[in-house]
């Protein structure tokens, strides 16, 4: 039989390592906890950053590398919208619009920055191409300007009429 002694000395070393275990537990517990509470934080703190997926701005401008203006969407004073896109010069090549009154237009521009063809369409839906020549000069036009009358027209370098039909 045990005397109480080793009775009471057996129960200290068992609360001993009991309190040890404890202790291993808590701390695991404590990191755990403190992982948790470190990952709700990173969760709420990206749920308030939503990102934006819509841009608003009245025109956006294109740019190369070396600053030279390639391209451009906007609105102008007027109205208008459209999409201007430029050679590797900054040259304008392509003019793509709709004016205030709702008339859709493209203009196609040479090397040196001159018009020479144009393709829109009237207000009421009536189209209408213009060719001109180097210098900027209406030559030839073509178009519809009543219902199912078309008419052809081409002009001299002065930009008077040459010949017309009807």
């Amino acid at each position: 039989m045990e005397s109480l002694p080793e009775k009471l000395l057996e129960r200290v070393v068992r609360l001993e390592h009991e309190q040890t275990e404890l202790r291993r537990a808590n701390r695991r517990l404590r990191l755990l906890t403190g992982a948790l509470m470190l990952s709700m934080g990173a969760l709420v703190v990206m749920g308030q950053a939503v990102p934006e997926r819509t841009v608003e701005a009245q025109q956006f401008v294109l740019r190369s590398r070396d600053g030279t203006v390639r391209g451009s969407i906007g609105i102008t004073d007027n109205g208008a919208v459209g999409i201007n896109l430029n050679d590797s010069k900054g040259q304008t090549r392509i003019d793509l619009d709709i004016a205030s009154n709702g008339s859709p237009g493209l203009d196609l521009y040479d090397p040196n920055g001159k018009l020479r063809a144009t393709l829109a369409l009237g207000p009421e839906g009536t189209p209408g191409l213009g060719l001109y020549d180097p210098n900027g000069k209406l030559r030839s036009s073509l178009n519809i300007p009543a219902a199912n009358t078309p008419g052809l027209a081409f002009y001299h370098t002065n930009g008077t009429p040459s010949w017309g039909a009807p």
